[in-house]
């Protein structure tokens, strides 16, 4: 899988904090621009599912909740064993508690800001997927050669 490095310094990275273990994260966020949605987590890793057949479906309709059953019932396992589903969240990688969103599963649906920690992956169905490596050029390094194996 390609692995994309943002730097530190780029405009839409900063840092998440964890509410329960209080560390820091580094995450990317969309701009919005991109519109990226609707977008899923895995519910038990941090990777991002971005569809834009689901991108479609949403932007033709109204957002309801039977819009949201639809496309869930077609969201695939993610390749660390869990699910992508509606309302799953980003998760600390260090305790993998969640970094909760305030909006709703069907709210979310039209939210373009899409948000990727570092080591997550964005999985696409019209684009390559690609990990995001954030910070250091020598950590971005270890995972291109990790991914080439």
């Amino acid at each position: 899988m390609k692995v994309v490095y943002y730097p530190a310094s780029d405009p839409w990275v900063g840092e998440m904090e964890c509410s329960a273990c209080h560390r820091l994260t580094p995450a990317w966020q969309s701009s919005g621009m991109s519109e990226g949605y609707p977008h899923f987590y895995c519910d038990t890793c941090s990777n991002c599912l971005h569809r834009e057949s689901d991108k479609e479906l949403v932007y033709a309709a109204e957002q309801t909740q039977e819009l949201l059953e639809s496309i869930a019932s077609s969201l695939p396992r993610c390749s660390c064993g869990g699910q992508f589903k509606p309302g799953a969240d980003p998760k600390c990688p260090f305790c993998s508690a969640p970094y909760v969103s305030q909006l709703n599963p069907v709210q979310r649906l039209a939210f373009p800001h899409m948000i990727l920690l570092d080591g997550a992956c964005l999985i696409r169905d019209r684009l390559s997927p690609y990990q995001v490596s954030i910070g250091s050029h020598l950590k971005y390094l270890l995972r291109v050669v990790r991914s080439a194996f």
